[in-house]
């Protein structure tokens, strides 16, 4: 509740009650009504001011957990785009090339002396 309804409030039941005290042909019964129900009204608007603090209490540390939830999603999203952008870190192998034989022919090792004819 807003502060500035609060004071209007106790203003008003200040005023209900200073009345009843100075009024002095009203009877006894009833100014002890009026001051119960004074008392009442002030201990419910005690009770809802609370309830309001509570709630915005609540509201605010959710709006908190909401901001802290996005702000790691967000952290967990980059690195998500950073990994699948980045290339693999693992080192590739070299392939084998496939020559067919389980072995170097005869004369292979001859061959790579060999130039082609440049006449």
């Amino acid at each position: 509740m807003h502060t500035y309804i609060h004071i209007y409030v106790e203003n008003a039941l200040n005023m209900i009650a200073s009345k009843t005290e100075r009024s002095g042909n009203m009877k006894k019964e009833l100014k002890h009504t009026i001051y119960e129900t004074v008392s009442t009204l002030r201990k419910l608007f005690v009770k809802l001011k609370d309830i309001s603090d509570d709630k915005s209490r609540t509201i605010t540390e959710l709006e908190t957990l909401v901001a802290s939830t996005k702000a790691e999603l967000e952290g967990i999203r980059d690195k998500t785009v950073k990994g699948q952008a980045t290339p693999s870190n693992v080192p590739r192998r070299k392939q084998a090339r496939a020559t067919g034989w389980g072995v170097t022919p005869p004369g292979a090792e001859l061959a790579k002396y060999h130039t082609a004819g440049t006449e």
